[in-house]
């Protein structure tokens, strides 16, 4: 038996970031949106005793009522009187002034609740794929077997809108023939929606051909046949085999190109997100304003009934410890919301000197603008722009346009100016339109032209930038080119 036990001592030196809760309470005020602001608000009125609200005339948003300066008593006697009688009649009266001023708060926030709730429950959303399949089976007139075996049909179809089930597994589960669950799926793919209950892309694209009203037949056939033909552009090719014009293969390809490849994707189940403007932007005889839209928060202010008990030291040392701590939790809601106000403001206002042109005009175009560029300006951190801008909305003349979508990183040109993704776009689809069909520009030499006007983007971000515009490369391109130019030789 081995007893040699050695013992280690070793030391590490590690950073850890801890944040005051202070910190951590501001950075949350400032990062949500002004919905999610005024709920939290809503539920510190109701459970603060120390915080109120305020007209606009009593309204003490900026008043400086620092934790600091709050009395203190060491003793926790009251220094008017001390007599027992007369100090828990003071603790009483305050227990019940509390009660009276928080029962409309009370009530105020259950009305709140069921609007909200009310809200919740009548959110839109999208239709449900399975609703739909539903209420397509209920008005069918399948019988009450197959309606079944609808159903059972219907709970297999993926979120893509094609049957995930071998017709077997479904007979099986349903105690009939396959080819009886063969009769019901067809029954089932002809009044459900276009496309769904396919069981592959093939079967998907002709069930949306054979519910259009023209004639489709030569698609059907293609899409059943010839579909990696399309994707290759072998129009003329499958024209020759199949003794069709090329012309009407190449009308069939382009109506085949038109479908829904998943069409189950449409009907995904999402809730509608509502938003409201945290700030506006409108132009004023010729100049851009920006103003702060809060209506939904309530003046605060400290609860003058709290100060003046704190002030006169009624109460055991308990009690005005608790005060104390509710006045400190009130006067840092009230500042970090001001802080946050004017965080948002600040942000807004250099929003509105950088993007003046694209918030002037409808065809302004947005300017490269970065967040360490803003945080600069307004002396401080890029992480604080961020936070400030997250779930934040401004109204604009061009509509409510999410903050975040102002921030553009942008091209360094050859000059020192800069443009952003949008422009590099333009330019791009500009080269290719102006280029000879039979010599298409390739990625390489884009990027080439673009070096030559003083822009460094490089070939994968303009074969990135290409794909995403929809253009196919220099080689499709320039197999279509000779395509038709074969088929006006031959007309």
């Amino acid at each position: 038996m081995n007893t040699n036990i050695k013992m280690y001592q070793s030391s590490n030196v590690s950073q850890q970031l801890n944040l005051a809760p202070q910190l951590l309470n501001w950075l949350k005020i400032l990062q949500v949106s002004s919905v999610e602001l005024a709920e939290l608000v809503d539920r510190e009125l109701v459970s603060n005793p120390a915080l109120e609200t305020a007209s606009a005339e009593e309204s003490s948003m900026g008043e400086d009522f620092a934790a600091e300066e709050l009395p203190t008593s060491n003793d926790g006697v009251d220094l008017c009187s001390s007599e027992v009688g007369e100090r828990l009649s003071v603790l009483a009266d305050i227990d019940e002034e509390w009660r009276q001023a928080d029962e409309p708060r009370l009530s105020s926030s259950h009305i709140l609740q069921e609007k909200h709730d009310y809200t919740i429950d009548h959110i839109a959303t999208a239709s449900c794929l399975q609703d739909e399949l539903e209420q397509a089976i209920l008005f069918s007139d399948l019988t009450e077997v197959h309606a079944g075996v609808a159903r059972i049909i219907a709970g297999s179809i993926d979120g893509r809108g094609y049957l995930d089930a071998a017709l077997e597994d479904i007979a099986k589960e349903a105690g009939l023939d396959v080819s009886e669950i063969q009769v019901v799926l067809e029954k089932f793919q002809a009044f459900v929606p276009a496309g769904i209950g396919a069981r592959d892309l093939r079967e998907c694209l002709v069930l949306q051909l054979k519910a259009m009203d023209s004639d489709t037949e030569l698609a059907q056939m293609l899409a059943g046949n010839w579909l990696d033909h399309l994707a290759a552009g072998r129009a003329v090719m499958v024209a020759d085999h199949l003794g069709e014009e090329p012309e009407e293969v190449e009308a069939a390809f382009r109506l085949i190109r038109t479908l829904d490849p998943e069409p189950g994707r449409n009907y995904v189940s999402v809730p509608a997100e509502y938003v409201e403007a945290d700030l506006e932007i409108r132009c004023k005889n010729g100049e851009l304003h920006v103003e702060l839209l809060d209506e939904r928060l309530p003046k605060l202010q400290l609860s003058s009934y709290c100060k003046r008990l704190l002030e006169a030291r009624q109460g055991s040392k308990a009690d005005l410890d608790y005060i104390r701590g509710k006045v400190r939790e009130a006067g840092f809601l009230i500042q970090g919301i001001s802080q946050r106000q004017d965080t948002m403001l600040k942000v807004a206002r250099q929003i509105m000197r950088v993007q003046r042109e694209f918030l002037s005009s409808e065809t302004g175009a947005l300017q490269p603008l970065t967040m360490n560029k803003v945080a600069a300006m307004i002396g401080v951190h890029e992480t604080t722009v961020s936070r400030a801008i997250a779930n934040k909305y401004i109204r604009t003349e061009r509509g409510l346009i999410e903050m975040r979508s102002f921030f553009k990183v942008g091209y360094r040109c050859a000059d020192g100016s800069s443009v952003t993704p949008e422009r590099v776009k333009a330019q791009l689809e500009a080269f290719i339109a102006a280029e000879e069909e039979l010599k298409p520009l390739t990625d390489a030499h884009i990027s080439e032209r673009f070096k030559k006007q003083g822009l460094k983007v490089a070939r994968r971000t303009v074969a990135k930038y290409r794909e995403e515009l929809g253009i196919p490369s220099s080689k499709e391109r320039l197999i279509r080119a000779r395509r038709r130019e074969e088929l006006a030789i031959a007309v």
